[in-house]
């Protein structure tokens, strides 16, 4: 369940400029996960038959429909109805991706109503952790499930189609969680985060391997950092460093699914000055040690 091999780019030197209406089948279940390099862009002049669903896990990404911009940022969801134009790609040095082409079960349409940005253009910006972390463990799964879905036959036909069908399933069950989380935070947040928290959140969520610290934070949004704190735990549910901590991980999760970097250049990538610190606190998040954790993402059916 995936797209073209060329559809994935990341060599910063090239443009990527896709023009087709016609992939995926607007019946077809389409999910992938990608890092995109500096001058990544998708280009689709009549969009596309089904519903997309993008979720950005990290960097930053834009999407423009005619004159009207949007800058995608970690925490960003967006979904796009058919037949609205495609045009989007990185900003900056990458951009990471979840994403789904699907088309939603009818009884979807009694909740899933998000906010438009642009015509045809929905879009959700997801602060807390508990939910940032549940998305992008729900889009691992579905995306688990669609590759499952496309296996090739082993034997018994029959057999094969009720499992592909169970898959299938399962993975709409993934993506109809992602717009529930969506919707659950819209109807939760009545009021918006107040400007200070918000400037911090941006700030460590666009770098979290940054050193960054209360006072430092702090400065940057002009209160004092007990003021800071309180405000953060307040509006966000979570203290700052356990925030950065965690974004920290979720990005070294993914640097362990993707690169060949050792251990200790992953905890450097991501901002832990000790390895064995980092192998404690992933260890805790995601109940395995990283090298484990490496294995299980790359040989999930040998785990």
């Amino acid at each position: 369940m995936t797209e073209p091999a060329d559809y994935e780019h990341d060599l910063a030197t090239q443009v990527l400029i896709e023009l087709y209406s016609e992939i995926p089948p607007p019946s077809k279940l389409v999910t992938g996960h990608f890092h995109s390099g500096g001058d990544y862009r998708v280009v689709r002049p009549a969009g596309v038959g089904s519903w997309y669903l993008l979720y950005t896990a990290g960097g930053t990404g834009r999407y423009r429909i005619g004159a009207d911009s949007l800058t995608l940022r970690v925490g960003d969801l967006v979904l796009v109805s058919p037949g609205t134009e495609h045009d989007y790609g990185t900003v900056g040095t990458y951009w990471e991706t979840w994403w789904a082409h699907f088309q939603p079960r009818r009884d979807w349409h009694a909740w899933w109503s998000l906010p438009q940005a642009m015509p045809g253009l929905s879009y959700v910006r997801l602060t807390r952790p508990s939910e940032t972390d549940r998305l992008v463990s729900a889009f691992a799964r579905l995306h688990r499930d669609a590759q499952r879905a496309g296996l090739s036959p082993t034997g018994d036909t029959e057999l094969h189609l009720l499992e592909q069908n169970l898959a299938v399933q399962l993975t709409m069950n993934g993506i109809e969680e992602v717009l529930l989380v969506a919707a659950s935070s819209l109807r939760r947040e009545t009021r918006s985060l107040d400007p200070r928290v918000q400037l911090v959140l941006d700030a460590v969520t666009s770098d979290p391997a940054r050193a960054h610290t209360l006072n430092s934070l702090a400065g940057l949004a002009q209160v004092s950092v007990s003021r800071l704190a309180h405000l953060f735990k307040e509006q966000v549910g979570d203290s700052i460093m356990s925030v950065v901590v965690g974004l920290r991980l979720q990005r070294a999760s993914e640097l362990l699914g993707a690169t060949d970097m050792s251990v200790g250049q992953v905890a450097r990538a991501v901002g832990f000055e000790s390895p064995h610190y980092f192998s404690r606190q992933f260890g805790r998040r995601f109940g395995a040690s990283p090298s484990d954790y490496r294995r299980s993402v790359r040989n999930p059916g040998q785990c």
